[in-house]
C-alpha cells in the first residue's frame, strides 16, 4: 500500500513490503497473544524493545536494498 501511494512503481512496492511485512507479522502476533508476555529467546526483551527492533531491522533491510 505504501508503494502504491508513492507512485505505484514495482520497486517501491517491493521495498515497502520489506518494511511492512515484519511489522505486520509482529503486530498480528501481538494482537493474537495480547495477554501473553513472552521472552524472546529468553533474553527478557519487553514489547517496546521488540517493536523497536522490528522497525529498525525493516528499515536496515530497506536501506541495504536501496543501496544495491
Amino acid at each position: 500500500m505504501v508503494g502504491v501511494l508513492f507512485g505505484g512503481e514495482l520497486v517501491l512496492i517491493g521495498l515497502s513490503f520489506l518494511v511492512i511485512a515484519p511489522f505486520a507479522q509482529f503486530f498480528f502476533y501481538d494482537l493474537k497473544n495480547k495477554n501473553q508476555y513472552y521472552y524472546y529467546y529468553n533474553l527478557g526483551f519487553n514489547n517496546i524493545k521488540l517493536w523497536a527492533s522490528t522497525i529498525i531491522i525493516g528499515l536496515i533491510n530497506l536501506l541495504i536494498l536501496i543501496l544495491i
